[in-house]
């Protein structure tokens, strides 16, 4: 019989702004299922291309094979390299699949605003030109003018959708993937980027940068609400506390509702209830004689 471990799930310090807006819009917003799933999808597509940003630089030593094959044997079957553009390409399609996202949840909350297309390229076109209703938060008018990166990364996710994969070759000295595909054209130019990780790199931190600022914005839009959410797992049971939304979360935010089992029931004490903010919070609002 193995111990049940004790797991702490409440780590707010590491919540994004997407995080946080997940855990309090219903206080504001009624979403429906489709618009749920699209917020969820925000996070979910952008940590996608992340984890597969990480799996292509641990695939991209194994360039070296292919070329080692061309120079031994003439030939190459080039499977490394297919695999290693496969996974690149991809990390396009996710992160503009995070915008896509974004855009459903804001068409979703501004429906009512004059001129809203209800479409990720349309709505930065709209907005670009100067076509949205007054209603329309200049905040938001701001970070969507700025993402100067959106039209460049939308015209290779569409061509992606529908063209085998590029090209990708490694440079013998300086290690430095290059990408290339003449099936995609942009500004009139196939399509070649000098160093493919560092390409994607730098549109990873342009998009994560565009949707906190967006939903920081939409943060700041909420009402004053209160939710409950959990701490972790203590010998199969979980450990929950009561927050409000605020500027900035730590370890001892809210307060304590669990407290009310494992102080009083024949079972085990949460092992960080000594040095926890929120449990001495929910002690101080007990009557004396309960302490």
């Amino acid at each position: 019989m193995f111990a049940t471990p004790t797991v702490r799930t409440f780590v707010p310090e590491s919540w994004s702004t997407v995080k946080k807006f997940q855990h309090f819009y219903a206080g504001t917003h009624t979403f429906d299922s489709t618009t749920t799933r699209a917020l969820n999808g925000v996070s979910s597509h952008l940590n996608k291309a992340v984890t597969l940003y990480n799996l292509a630089e641990k695939l991209s030593p194994n360039l070296e094979i292919d070329n080692n094959e061309l120079k031994n044997k003439g030939y190459t079957s080039a499977i490394n390299t297919s695999e290693f553009t496969a996974v690149t390409e991809e990390i396009f399609t996710e992160l503009y699949s995070s915008i896509d996202c974004t855009r459903k949840v804001i068409v979703k909350i501004y429906s009512k605003t004059r001129g809203l297309k209800d479409s990720t390229s349309g709505l930065f076109q709209r907005i670009r030109d100067d076509k949205l209703g007054t209603d329309f938060p200049e905040q938001l008018k701001i970070e969507f003018k700025t993402a100067k990166w959106q039209p460049e990364l939308k015209a290779i996710r569409d061509e992606l959708t529908h063209t085998d994969i590029g090209h990708c070759s490694i440079d013998r000295e300086t290690k430095i993937i290059g990408y290339s595909h003449h099936g995609i054209s942009f500004q009139g130019r196939p399509l070649h980027y000098p160093n493919i990780l560092e390409k994607l790199k730098t549109l990873i931190t342009e998009v994560n940068n565009f949707l906190s600022k967006v939903f920081d914005f939409l943060n700041s839009q909420l009402n004053h609400y209160e939710t409950t959410v959990l701490c972790g797992l203590l010998s199969g049971k979980g450990l929950a506390r009561k927050i409000t939304l605020e500027r900035e979360f730590t370890f001892h935010s809210g307060t304590c509702i669990s407290h009310v089992w494992f102080d009083n029931e024949d079972s085990e004490r949460c092992p960080f209830a000594q040095n926890c903010g929120a449990y001495n919070r929910a002690l101080n609002q007990l009557p004396e004689h309960d302490r």
